[in-house]
């Protein structure tokens, strides 16, 4: 089972981006922004139905990602700028995806204790291999797949292929779990695997692919 990073096993810090936008005056509640997150995750998919591909890379989508989610949380457009900048520059220091998703460890640890193979395919810059073994969640994957090392990113589905090699895992037998339709589900399909979203706010309610609302779901099963 392969799984993302950023969304899936590890989330923004939203307490750290309320905090951004209180300095500028701003009063949004980390629920908020979380509810933001889920309209700036359908903005990428939108623009890749109309393009029929996933607009840009990664790194450049992140500041229009920002924008969406403070907006969408509650900030007029007019004023999101200045506290997307600071977010930009404070993600450059420290990655502002990096607290734990509820369950991620001990899921991964049960899964693991099952038999199965575990590792992570993230469209990432880098360091997102440091930042699961700085959470104590690389001990429970067998492979952590960076986009930025590897110089293709997702929804490629190259990527998941050399996963795939790497591990010796035949793709038929693989789900991988993913928060974006466009990136991680079509991604996963392209290289046969089978995807499954998270979807803990209901964003994907009308998805054509299986969703759970809590890592702990993929329990079941197993």
């Amino acid at each position: 089972m392969l799984f993302d990073a950023g969304g899936t096993l590890i989330e923004l810090d939203f307490e750290f981006i309320a905090g951004c936008a209180e300095q500028h005056g701003v009063a949004l509640s980390p629920g908020a922004l979380r509810r933001g997150e889920v309209v700036a995750r359908q903005r990428i998919d939108q623009g890749a139905r109309q393009a029929g591909r996933v607009p840009g890379r990664d790194a450049d989508r992140r500041f229009r990602y920002f924008s969406v989610l403070l907006e969408a949380a509650g900030l007029d457009a007019g004023r999101a700028a200045p506290i997307v900048e600071q977010l930009e520059a404070s993600h450059a220091e420290s990655a502002l995806w990096r607290v734990e998703i509820e369950g991620a460890s001990a899921v991964l640890a049960a899964l693991r204790a099952r038999g199965l193979v575990t590792g992570v395919v993230s469209n990432a810059d880098g360091r997102v291999e440091a930042l699961l073994r700085d959470r104590g969640l690389t001990q429970h994957l067998a492979l952590v797949v960076d986009s930025h090392i590897e110089g293709v990113e997702k929804p490629d589905p190259e990527i998941f292929r050399r996963a795939l090699g790497r591990l010796s895992l035949d793709a038929p037998r693989t789900l991988y779990v993913g928060d974006i339709y466009s990136i991680d589900a079509v991604g996963a399909w392209a290289a046969g695997l089978t995807p499954v979203l998270l979807d803990p706010l209901g964003g994907y309610p009308d998805a054509d692919c299986a969703t759970i609302s809590a890592l702990l779901e993929l329990l079941e099963g197993f």
